[in-house]
């Protein structure tokens, strides 16, 4: 995802399967359309899969994209050969969810949309250059420790638990969150190993216990 503009198609793709893995397999459901009038319509209820488009655009400026990539390396920096968040391109994936006209993502783009103008505004306070993207390493740094303080709840309410959820499912649904722990998704064995003398006799124990006195577990 690092090397240029990403295949919208296959960001849909990965957020189709951030909906399934943080349990809100409804989001991306074609049979919704946009939920404001206003927005651009979502998919309806007949696409056409011979010729695949997106039919909405993403919201996201630049500058909100570059605050994206520094908060999602804040909760999921790199570590060892495992890279972080922004460079398996979470920050894309973040655009393409919020930028969906379906009710769900609707509602995570007004959370996430007023979150990033309060790291903004947190920046300047301290210092920054402008905004949050644009300021020291220092600042952002401070701004983030105070918004992931979960004693002090810094405005919007719920914005960095929401990111959160999403940044780490969204990294985890790729092949490089699968290699840090250790996932490799179903193997073909050449054969099923026989059961060991362990498990036969343990299942002829239950056997007994419930009477089944004609069941004796041999090998085969």
């Amino acid at each position: 995802m690092n090397g240029g503009e990403p295949d919208r198609r296959a960001v849909l793709v990965w957020a189709g399967a951030l909906a399934t893995a943080i349990g809100a397999a409804h989001h991306f459901d074609l049979s919704l359309t946009s939920s404001k009038g206003k927005e651009a319509p979502g998919y309806g209820t007949d696409p056409n899969l011979s010729d695949p488009e997106v039919p909405w655009p993403r919201l996201l400026t630049g500058s909100q994209r570059a605050a994206l990539r520094h908060v999602a390396d804040f909760i999921l920096p790199r570590d060892g050969k495992a890279p972080s968040a922004s460079e398996v391109g979470v920050a894309d994936l973040i655009d393409e969810w919020v930028s969906a006209p379906y009710p769900d993502q609707v509602k995570d783009r007004a959370l996430i949309l007023d979150g990033l103008a309060h790291l903004d505004i947190q920046a300047r306070r301290l210092g920054g250059a402008g905004d949050f993207a644009g300021s020291s390493v220092g600042v952002r740094q401070q701004v983030l420790e105070a918004v992931a303080d979960p004693v002090r709840k810094m405005p919007p309410a719920g914005f960095y638990a929401r990111l959160r959820r999403i940044v780490i499912g969204g990294y985890y649904t790729t092949e490089a969150g699968f290699a840090d722990i250790g996932y490799v998704g179903n193997v073909a064995l050449p054969a099923f190993p026989e059961p060991s003398p362990e498990v036969l006799a343990a299942i002829e124990r239950a056997c007994q216990r419930l009477g089944l006195v004609d069941a004796v577990v041999r090998k085969a």
